[in-house]
C-alpha cells in the first residue's frame, strides 16, 4: 500500500504539533536534577536532550520516510549528503541555559530542501513563545505575523551578543549591547525576526541545527543572515559548521557587516 505524500503545508502543521509536544516533554525535565554527560567536544548533554531528540526523531521520520534526519544528538550518516529533503533538529538549543534553570532555551527544527530551509519552528516552552515560518508565507509568533525592525544605524541598535564578540566586531563603537551569555542561538535570531531586538552576532562556529530553523524565520520576517564575512549560509553540506553568524534587520545588515567583515579571526 502506497503512503500518501504530505504537502509542505501539512508538514508545517505536523512539525508545529510535534515541536509543541516535545516542548511539553522538555518542561517535565526543566528545573530538575538530571543525568549529564560530557560529549567528545566538551559540551554537555542531558537526559532531557536525549529524550526530546528521540521523541522528535520518532514523530518526524514517521511523517515521510523519504525525509532524512540530522540532529545534534544523533549519529551522522553519509546518506544525508544525497538527500533532497531532511529534518535538521536541535532538541534543546541552549543546553547550558536549560541546565542552569534559565528560560532562554528552545527547541529548534527545520525542514531542508536542496540545502535551504523551507519550514522552520523555534519554540521557547518556558516563555510560551512559538516562532513558525514556511517559505513564502511569512513568520508568525504565537500565530501573529511578525517583522524585523527598520533600525538603520548601529548606534541606535540593540545587538544581542557576548561582550567579547561585541568588542571584537565593534571596536570603535562606544555603545554596549544587551548580553545573553547562555541564550539559545536559535532564540536570539528568532527575537530579531520578531522585532524584539535589531541584530545578533556570533563570531564562533555554529552548526546547521543551531540556525537552520531560525534562518528561515528571520528571512520570512524581512531579515538577513550570513557569516560575519557576508558569505551565504547553505545547509547539509559536507561540513555542517559555519564559521560565524550575523543575523539582523535588512536595514542594519550592511552597517554590521562593515564591522564584522574586518574581524579576520571570525
Amino acid at each position: 500500500m502506497s503512503v500518501a505524500i504530505k504537502t509542505t503545508d501539512q508538514l508545517k502543521e505536523d512539525l508545529k504539533a510535534a515541536v509543541e509536544r516535545a516542548g511539553n516533554l522538555a518542561l517535565d525535565y526543566f528545573g530538575k536534577d538530571l543525568k549529564i554527560e560530557t560529549k567528545a567536544d566538551g559540551s554537555k548533554v542531558s537526559e532531557a536532550d536525549l529524550a526530546v531528540n528521540e521523541v522528535l526523531k520518532k514523530e518526524l521520520t514517521a511523517l515521510d520516510p523519504s525525509i532524512h534526519w540530522v540532529s545534534e544528538e544523533s549519529e551522522m550518516k553519509n546518506e544525508r549528503l544525497t538527500a533532497k529533503r531532511l529534518w535538521v533538529v536541535d532538541p534543546i538549543d541552549g543546553t547550558s541555559s536549560f541546565l542552569n534553570h534559565e528560560n532562554d532555551w528552545t527547541i529548534s527544527a527545520a525542514l531542508i530542501e536542496n540545502s535551504n530551509p523551507i519550514i522552520g519552528a523555534v519554540f521557547n516552552p518556558p516563555r510560551g513563545q512559538f516562532f513558525l515560518a514556511r517559505r513564502g508565507q511569512g513568520t508568525t509568533l504565537n500565530g501573529a505575523k511578525v517583522q524585523t525592525t527598520t533600525t538603520k544605524h548601529l548606534k541606535d541598535a540593540t545587538v544581542i551578543t557576548s561582550k567579547t564578540h561585541f568588542k571584537r566586531a565593534f571596536k570603535e563603537v562606544a555603545e554596549k549591547p544587551d548580553h545573553y551569555w547562555r541564550c539559545s542561538m536559535a532564540y536570539r535570531i528568532a527575537l530579531v525576526a520578531a522585532g524584539k531586538v535589531d541584530a545578533t552576532i556570533s563570531l564562533t562556529p555554529k552548526s546547521d541545527w543551531d540556525i537552520a530553523a531560525s534562518h528561515l524565520i528571520l528571512e520570512e520576517a524581512g531579515g538577513k543572515i550570513s557569516t560575519a564575512q557576508g558569505k551565504e549560509i547553505n545547509y547539509n553540506q559536507p561540513e555542517l559548521r559555519h564559521s560565524s553568524v550575523v543575523a539582523s534587520a535588512k536595514s542594519l545588515y550592511s552597517a554590521i557587516i562593515a564591522h564584522t567583515s574586518k574581524d579576520q579571526t571570525s
